[in-house]
This record gives C-alpha cells, structure tokens and sequence, in this order.
C-alpha cells in the first residue's frame, strides 16, 4: 500500500497492510528558516518511511505576528528563549487585532508546506500544525498558564475578545491550508483537561472558538485532534470535525485505547507511545510499547504515534528505527 492508502484504511477503521506509523519534535536548529525546516522534514520522512508528514513547525509562528520575540537556540535540544511576550495585564488582551494570512510566519506556513508538497509527491499525506485558540492564548503569555486563568476570571470580556480574533486569523490560516492542498491538520489543545479549567467552563469559553478554526478544515480527509496532557476531556470534543483522536495514554489519568474501544468501537485513535520512552528508553522498550498498542486497538482504525512531540535532540535514532519497524510486526 501507499502511504495516503494505508492511513485511509485506518480512517474507515480498517487494519491495513501494516499499522500507518509516524513521529515528530522540534528541530529547533531547522524550523527558523523555511527552506531549511522543509528539507529537514522531507529528510526525516524518508529516513524512517513514516507513512504522513506532521509538519511540526516552531510553535511560536502562532503569536509572532502579535509581537512576540525570541532568541532561537542554537542547540538541538533546546527551546528557542522568550524576549518578549505581549500580554502581561488583562487590558493588554483588547489590543490584539485579527493577523492576515499575508502577515510573515503565517505566510511561512503555505510555504512550507508548497516546499514539501514539492519535494514528495502527491502519495504522501501532509499534516500542518495549528493550535487552538486558547493554546495561542496561552503562547501569548508564554506558557504563564495561571496568569492566563487569572486573566479569564477577572476580564473575560478581554480574553474572550482576543480568542475572537486569534480564532479569525486562524479560521483564515486554515482555510488557506485547504486551498494549498493540505491532507489534513493537527488541531493540538492543551487546556481541554480538567488539570486547567471544568468541563462547563470549556464547553462555555473554549469550544465555540476552537469549533470556528476546526470547522475550516471539515471537508479534509486526514484531521487529527491532540489533546495534551493529562486529565483529558475526551468525551467533550468527540463531535469536533477530526478523524483522528489522538493523546498520551501514558499520561496522568488518560484513559487507554482498550477501555475507549470498549466504550467507542468505531473512534479512529493514535497515539501508543510516550515521548520519554522513546527519548530515555531502549529499542526493547519501544517494541514492547506498540505491541502492547496494536493489542489493545488489534490494529484497528489505529495509527501509531508518541503521544506528544518527541524531543529530537535526545531521542537515538535506533529507537525510532524500533518504532517504524515495530509497525509492521502485527
């Protein structure tokens, strides 16, 4: 099978030829210059065959427009380092403006993914990262999560006026990405986990903006929702267009892929390895992992995956070889 028939059989909750199988992480030396990340991600395809591309771009492509800066790293296995952020008062929220898809690191995106399109042919999906509109939030505060709450709970009129307008430019980023032809998006969310805010208050404040940029995307064939960390609110985002449920089964209280299975047959999932295990494990460790996936789903409208980005920088590649070649020992 090709790459694209081997995911949609997945998809239709079919077993393929093989389990479809992928990784990404952050190549922060690469992900600053865009012909540089695309080589790098064409590259990092075909050496470990994955069957899609998860365009894994620098995450704060999403808030630079709005004025963050950033010293990028200069080793592999660390973050780029935060300048200036530009939130630190509630007020600040109302400042933000809808960013044009012609606005630098959003107009790299298009370009990133013509460079690989190019590069690799049309039997290979691509898969672009975009967060959600309250990880773009989050990202605007750098990651000062409960700065973030505070500000939801004293101004929501702010915070919810510039979800509105973070949700418009990426409404617009997304539909811009269909029209290039991407195959899917990776919607990625932190915050749908009871570790940030109630299951009331993200079904109040959050999903109506997350359901605007998602719904871009609908007619896509290949869309995966991440739901990061742990304490995950799965039930609550099942109606979101994504046909792929994707967390980390190792985090927290997450639920595994059998008791999912036993509750929703038919939800396709990836997912089955966790990132430490991968970065900080032995190829032993890694084959035992997905053999324990592939049993608990049978191969079944599963796609193999770390549960979350994988540090690059520290990962050996004999564990990502394991990884590949593990997929497609059923």
């Amino acid at each position: 099978m090709k790459p694209n028939e081997r995911l949609q059989v997945a998809l239709a909750n079919g077993v393929p030829d093989s389990v479809p199988v992928g990784a990404w992480g952050h190549f922060y030396i690469q992900e600053i210059n865009t012909v540089d990340f695309a080589a790098t991600m064409v590259e990092f395809y075909h050496r470990y065959q994955w069957d899609f591309i998860k365009v894994h771009s620098r995450a704060s492509y999403h808030v630079e427009g709005w004025g963050y800066t950033y010293r990028p790293s200069t080793d592999p296995s660390t973050l780029h380092h935060c300048l200036s952020s530009p939130i630190s008062q509630p007020e600040d929220w109302a400042t933000l403006r809808p960013l044009d898809v012609t606005c630098p690191p959003l107009a790299e995106q298009l370009a990133i993914l013509r460079l690989i399109r190019r590069q690799i042919g049309p039997h290979v999906p691509i898969i672009m990262t975009v967060f959600l509109p309250l990880d773009v939030a989050d990202k605007l505060v750098d990651r000062n999560t409960e700065l973030l709450r505070q500000h939801l709970a004293i101004a929501p009129e702010f915070v919810c006026g510039a979800l509105d307008a973070i949700a418009t430019t990426f409404a617009n980023l997304v539909r811009a990405l269909v029209n290039e032809g991407v195959d899917g998006i990776y919607f990625s969310s932190k915050w749908a986990n009871s570790r940030h805010l109630s299951s009331s208050d993200y079904l109040r404040w959050i999903k109506p903006y997350d359901l605007r940029v998602m719904n871009e995307a609908k007619n896509l064939w290949c869309n995966f929702l991440h739901l990061c960390e742990s304490d995950i609110y799965l039930n609550d985002c099942l109606d979101y267009p994504a046909q792929v449920m994707h967390w980390d089964t190792m985090s927290g209280n997450n639920p595994s892929f059998a008791q999912v299975r036993q509750k929703m047959p038919s939800l396709v999932v990836s997912g089955g390895i966790s990132p430490s295990l991968l970065a900080y494990g032995s190829a032993d460790d890694v084959r035992r992992s997905v053999r324990d996936a592939i049993e608990q789903t049978q191969g079944r409208g599963f796609i193999l995956a770390p549960g979350c980005s994988v540090p690059i920088g520290k990962t050996p590649q004999e564990n990502l070889d394991a990884l590949r070649q593990a997929a497609q020992c059923r």
